[in-house]
């Protein structure tokens, strides 16, 4: 056996007629030769050709001379036993084995192995160690003449066919086509028969099918990324998630026993493009203050995250006060009005330490006519309210300040730093008491009353 990847050199292919016809010249050549008169040895040898063995009259004294006698040329990969070199005798015996191309998958690589194996099965076994990994596919534009036996022997073999498994009796010199029509399994023009040696011998049967039909295919988007002095340095985020184009494709497929094997796009069109996305980088500097001012703990750290929409993103996530008491918020942001603002938005209880709010509030009660009867009613409203504490906030209501507005955000029509300035909050708040009970001390009287302002 001999595993190549060319064609036979030959054309010749040995028959019974041929192999007779040959026989039959040597036999003349003997006689026109000794009837000219000339004595010379001669011998008949029986030559042996793909198991037909026929006598054959010869002059010739070599194995090589009797084949060319007999009209026999050998292929490449023939076989001939003497070889061709070799001396003959009256009586012995040349055997000749034709070679056959045999396509085989080993390990999942495609190969032609050419055999002088009289079977499958011999193809197969042939192999050694590779005989289990081996695949015969079964040629079906062979003629008749020409199809390979399956066994030498009668013995059980396994055919695999649309999901369901048969043993069967193969019978010698029957070849694969006589067994699948024995069995009535009916072949399509594409379908594929193997031959495998794994277990025992197993023909599979796979049903092909072609078509052009057409598809949508998905076409990736790209992802760019982009600064944003909204992030701080480390952070990065999706700020608009990419989305999948679209073409329309007509597409050539094979599927073997109904699963796509092979898919080959003739044509296509785009039909929807795609949306790039884009990750925004943080290149804002990443300062304790920034981070409290941002509403984070300065002691926060960055953190991956998988976001709602699948996205990953790289943030700083601990809210202000996770790691961080009061003191330290202060201490590394310092006593400023932003960090005041972060601490009050995030629930933190802070102590007002600037001048007392009731001195800044009697020129603002003044300005507007009310006497010191009208400041000190103000001074017993709001100590009830909120002991004149610009950061006091209600834990059940949300009311807010000094005045304890609610919610807290309406003082923000007297100032942006309505949490923290306790001059934005008296202003708010006697606005609110003249326009709704004229007086400070009008206001105390509806609170005693009913408990409210």
């Amino acid at each position: 056996m001999n595993a190549a990847r060319h064609s036979r050199t030959a054309s010749w292919a040995p028959t019974k007629r041929r192999v007779l016809a040959g026989a039959g010249a040597a036999s003349m050549a003997m006689f026109v030769v000794a009837g000219v008169g000339i004595a010379r040895a001669h011998s008949t040898v029986n030559l042996e050709v793909d198991g037909i063995v026929y006598p054959v009259s010869t002059w010739s004294h070599t194995v090589s001379g009797v084949l060319s006698q007999a009209d026999i040329e050998l292929g490449e990969h023939d076989k001939v036993q003497p070889a061709a070199s070799q001396y003959v005798a009256n009586g012995q015996t040349i055997v000749v084995r034709t070679a056959k191309p045999y396509t085989l998958t080993i390990n999942g690589d495609r190969t032609t192995l050419w055999s002088t194996a009289p079977s499958a099965e011999g193809v197969l076994s042939g192999l050694g160690a590779d005989s289990t990994k081996a695949v015969l596919a079964v040629d079906r534009s062979y003629s008749r003449s020409s199809l390979t036996p399956l066994v030498t022997q009668t013995r059980t073999v396994t055919i695999n066919v649309d999901g369901s498994s048969r043993q069967v009796t193969a019978r010698e010199g029957m070849d694969t086509r006589a067994i699948l029509n024995k069995e009535k399994i009916n072949l399509g023009p594409l379908d594929r028969v193997e031959v495998k040696n794994a277990d025992g011998l197993t023909i599979d049967i796979h049903r092909v099918s072609r078509a052009l039909a057409p598809r949508k295919v998905p076409i990736p988007f790209e992802e760019h990324g982009q600064d944003s002095d909204q992030l701080f340095v480390g952070e990065e985020q999706v700020t608009t998630k990419g989305v999948e184009g679209e073409s329309e494709e007509l597409t050539w497929s094979e599927n073997v026993d109904g699963g796509e094997a092979y898919a080959a796009p003739l044509n296509s069109k785009v039909t929807r493009e795609p949306t790039a996305q884009i990750r925004s980088v943080g290149t804002k500097e990443v300062t304790p203050k920034a981070l409290i001012e941002a509403g984070l703990d300065p002691k926060a750290t960055l953190e991956e995250k998988t976001e709602a929409d699948g996205t990953k993103s790289i943030r700083y996530r601990a809210k202000l006060g996770t790691f961080s008491t009061a003191a330290e918020i202060t201490a590394a942001g310092g006593n400023s009005a932003e960090v005041a603002q972060a601490m009050v938005a995030a629930d933190i209880p802070l102590t007002y330490s600037g001048e007392d709010p009731r001195s800044l509030a009697k020129p603002l009660v003044s300005a507007r006519g009310w006497g010191d009867s009208e400041f000190q009613c103000l001074v017993a409203l709001w100590n009830r309210e909120s002991h004149w504490n610009p950061y006091a906030k209600n834990s059940s209501s949300g009311a807010y300040g000094i005045p304890q507005a609610l919610p807290g955000s309406k003082m923000a029509s007297a100032g942006s730093d309505w949490q923290t300035n306790p001059v934005t909050q008296i202003k708010w708040g006697l606005g609110y008491i003249a326009g709704r009970y004229g007086t400070p001390c009008s206001a105390l009287g509806h609170s005693n009353s009913v408990g409210w302002y």
